[in-house]
């Protein structure tokens, strides 16, 4: 597996050049750590534009990772940290007949109402059973309304360090 670890700088920039070398013969784990600012989600979502034409993932789906990646990155931002702590992306691809990708957020969960991985998933429950069949809101739908119904698995972790971990899997063929 080729693993890359970069960062997006405090100037809001990524050396994106390693995408150049992606094989799709070889599984790979891209790790980008970013600044809990909504500058980053930008640097995120062109980062997977650029992923998705490298791989081949049709307009629609790549429209698509996009918008869960912003889904995910703006959430971490927004509501599990606090402004300038630092974050973490990861994704996983492997291309074994199928292109399998897993996208990961890791928040610094040190917002004051932050949520552990329980009671994200308790919350996700209630939120599905009061109200995902009845209402078309365009706002407070939460990553769950969102994202559940585009990948096969939303799951929530807590991390070591106590930080929470939003992953997303999807399968696509080739």
């Amino acid at each position: 597996m080729n693993k890359i670890h970069v960062n997006i700088s405090n100037e809001f920039l990524l050396d994106d050049a390693f995408l150049e070398n992606i094989s799709l013969k070889e599984d790979i784990e891209i790790t980008i750590d970013f600044i809990s600012d909504f500058k980053s989600a930008k640097i995120l979502r062109d980062f997977i534009s650029f992923f998705s034409d490298k791989i081949v993932i049709d307009n629609i789906w790549k429209s698509r990772l996009i918008l869960i990646t912003d889904e995910l990155i703006n959430n971490s931002i927004e509501y599990w940290s606090e402004s300038w702590d630092l974050n973490c992306f990861k994704l996983n691809a492997s291309f074994l007949g199928w292109i399998n990708l897993n996208i990961e957020v890791i928040d610094s969960w040190r917002w004051k109402d932050s949520k552990t991985s329980k009671e994200m998933i308790l919350l996700r429950n209630k939120k599905k059973l009061n109200w995902f069949h009845k209402n078309n809101w365009i706002r407070g739908r939460w990553l769950f309304m969102i994202i559940e119904k585009l990948v096969d698995e939303l799951y929530f972790k807590d991390s070591d360090k106590w930080w929470l971990i939003v992953w997303i899997k999807k399968k696509f063929e080739k």
